[in-house]
């Protein structure tokens, strides 16, 4: 699982935009400037801060890739309709290959409850340090990742994190080597058609879920995870690789690695 040992964690707000280094679990401040960020639609001013500042940062900041910044947006950002955050997110992406985050307003305020009752102070960054995720979807090839999948749980779980599909990496003996594996507790398919009655109720999880991680070992992605990419999408869902994916034809908004081992 790939791991960058410094991360530069980016806060967009109304009125400031602020950089911190990560590293080791510690927030250092390394820039903040003022911002005027008034518009609830993606407009061409909103459009050139946001293209300035990383001008600005390019510059003494290093390098600038989505697997060693991660872009977290409050404030005005929630209050743009689903089209307008999805538009924003896809021209961050097309002029800077970063995910832009729109945290929901009820994460948010579970970061600031975290990191009042760990610090005392009101950060979001602080309180997405100590807890990223209080949910998430793990996806991957069952027939090929089955262990790799079942360590990423662990890792998740172990920071008390729900996994909300799969809850389990103990498969029906008699599915092993099918087309389509089943965990303990799912009922036999009725028919090869029933198959989509498993999947669809594993792609629901998806809109209950933080984020989607998705469990790609050497950067090779299943079938039925490409499968499943253009519903993350559809419903503006944050994906996270746990390596540099290889194999897609279309890139689109994605991050690479977790902010914790």
């Amino acid at each position: 699982m790939l791991f960058t040992e410094e991360k530069l964690l980016i806060h967009f707000s109304t009125d400031h935009i602020c950089a911190y280094i990560l590293k080791k679990n510690a927030l250092t401040l390394l820039h903040t400037e003022s911002a005027t960020f008034v518009n609830t639609a993606v407009t061409e001013a909103m459009m050139d801060q946001i293209d300035q500042f990383f001008a600005t940062l390019s510059n003494n900041a290093g390098e600038i890739n989505n697997e060693r910044v991660r872009l977290y947006a409050t404030g005005i950002f929630q209050e743009l309709a689903q089209d307008e955050q999805i538009e924003l997110i896809n021209q961050v992406f097309v002029n800077h290959g970063l995910y832009f985050n729109i945290i929901a307003p009820d994460l948010e305020q579970f970061y600031l409850e975290s990191s009042y009752s760990r610090n005392g102070s009101h950060n979001v960054l602080e309180g997405i340090v100590h807890q990223e995720f209080r949910k998430v979807v793990v996806c991957g090839s069952f027939q090929e990742h089955l262990d790799d999948i079942g360590e990423v749980m662990s890792v998740l779980e172990k920071r008390n994190i729900a996994v909300l599909s799969p809850w389990t990496t103990k498969i029906v003996p008699e599915t092993l080597g099918t087309d389509f594996i089943l965990l303990e507790g799912q009922e036999p398919l009725k028919n090869k058609r029933d198959a989509w009655t498993h999947k669809y109720i594993h792609m629901k999880k998806f809109r209950q879920s933080d984020a989607i991680i998705i469990c790609n070992p050497g950067g090779t992605v299943g079938k039925g995870t490409m499968f499943e990419f253009g519903y993350m999408v559809a419903h503006a869902k944050r994906i996270i690789f746990t390596e540099r994916p290889t194999e897609l034809s279309i890139p689109f908004p994605y991050e690479i690695g977790l902010n914790f081992k």
